[in-house]
């Protein structure tokens, strides 16, 4: 059993006392989450309503089918809430929800309590604004296929003033800039960085290469930024194999960005955490728990992680041969890391058909006009947007059906509020 409410329990409890139970399970992008039945009559659907301050909020029926529920005997599983509260609980401060069931004194519980916290301005899962659409290095196993990318576009102030009214909609740490490509090719990320709100600053990452030649005013803008965290791409400290696997950059220009950087973040009270993102192949796997090491002692590193490679469609079968680590040698890594006594994570390859079955590229539906099929939508809640440097919007699960651009919205966050409301929720993991 996976459900957090554990029912089972919860019914041994409620025999003994009243025959009305249920419980809160979650907050979901603004919607109450739980069930509730009454064990006297097991057919029968019960109404719950969300209460602010002795007000109703929202009310609903509780009448959506859980397998958990049956499995745990609570009568027919159909016994499930969704309530989504509505968009002008927004505007209530230090927001808390108690959910009773309608005409008792019966209040439900979550697991910190009869009273929940909901914080309606986090409503979607990720906002990623590419402020560029290219890339410095041309990388035989990048989840981007540039074989179309002629020209480097560049996002406006205007249309970045637009997407930055998104920011407060995502939690810390999910509004990237240019998590795809390379940021340091716009030549205002600077100026860009210090329009983020202040108190805004904690929801903000990139990504960046380090293989452009960048100056200590960069680092130190960077340095006093306040954003959450600043991923380095870090594959290999040798020379040769960074010519390989970093196509057109050279290793000297990233070492010297990096010894500079880290020495302006040393000496910048406050300075975002450094994260190593290290891809996995058999040509550096030897190294890779030294890069750890030397990360962790000398380049500030706060987090590690070692990934696999998406197989994308335009990864060549030469790269994939010489290079992808089978199950085998992910066990091997995996016990070499944990030696190296610094904490690492470790994202893993599908278990099946991870070499058999090809995804397509990150950048695959900007190349295609949107079909407006009904069938290609799959939306899912929260949401997660990408944005193109024109301000294209591309919503995550129907990429190929619906996309809009932020620039024609006069209030971007109730579009995406209203949208979301439409989707289904994401499965808890």
């Amino acid at each position: 059993m996976t459900l957090g409410s554990l029912p089972d329990r919860l019914l041994r409890h409620v025999r003994l006392r009243s025959r009305l139970v249920g419980h809160i399970d979650r907050v979901d992008s603004g919607a109450i989450v739980g069930w509730a039945a009454d064990l006297g009559h097991a057919g029968r659907r019960l109404v719950v309503e969300c209460c602010h301050n002795g007000r109703v909020l929202v009310s609903g029926v509780a009448n959506e089918f859980r397998e958990d529920l049956r499995a745990a005997g609570v009568g027919d599983g159909a016994h499930g809430f969704n309530c989504s509260l509505p968009d002008s609980c927004a505007d209530i401060r230090d927001l808390h929800v108690r959910v009773r069931i309608q005409s008792s004194e019966t209040w439900l519980r979550h697991q910190d309590g009869s009273e929940v916290p909901v914080d309606m301005s986090e409503f979607l899962w990720f906002v990623a604004a590419d402020v560029v659409n290219n890339c410095n290095l041309r990388c035989p196993f990048c989840v981007v296929d540039y074989s179309a990318v002629t020209k480097t576009e560049l996002m406006t102030e205007e249309t970045y003033r637009a997407v930055l009214r998104l920011i407060r909609c995502v939690p810390d740490g999910q509004f990237f800039l240019s998590c795809l490509h390379e940021p340091t090719l716009h030549p205002r990320l600077s100026q860009f960085l210090e329009l983020v709100p202040d108190d805004a600053r904690k929801k903000v990452f990139f990504t960046t290469n380090l293989a452009r030649p960048l100056g200590e005013a960069d680092f130190r803008s960077w340095a006093r930024s306040g954003l959450h965290h600043i991923n380095v791409s870090l594959d290999t400290l040798d020379a040769e194999r960074f010519a390989v696997l970093r196509k057109f950059g050279r290793i000297e220009v990233f070492k010297k960005n990096l010894d500079l950087m880290t020495s302006v973040f040393r000496q910048t009270p406050g300075a975002p955490p450094l994260r190593y993102i290290t891809m996995a192949f058999k040509s550096n796997v030897d190294e890779l728990p030294e890069i750890v090491r030397h990360s962790r002692e000398h380049w500030l590193a706060s987090e590690n992680e070692i990934r696999y490679t998406f197989n994308v469609a335009h990864i060549t079968d030469d790269f994939r041969r010489r290079e992808y680590l089978h199950k085998d040698d992910w066990d091997l890594l995996t016990d070499r890391l944990h030696r190296t006594g610094y904490p690492v994570l470790i994202s893993y390859p599908p278990e099946e058909d991870y070499e058999e079955k090809t995804l397509p590229s990150q950048n695959y539906y900007e190349f295609q006009g949107p079909t407006g099929d009904p069938a290609y939508l799959r939306l899912l809640r929260p949401l997660g947007l990408r944005v193109r440097p024109d301000g294209t919007v591309f919503v995550g699960g129907a990429e190929d059906a619906l996309r809009v651009n932020i620039n024609a919205l006069d209030d971007p966050v109730p579009f995406f509020r209203a949208l979301s409301r439409q989707c289904q929720p994401r499965r808890p993991t």
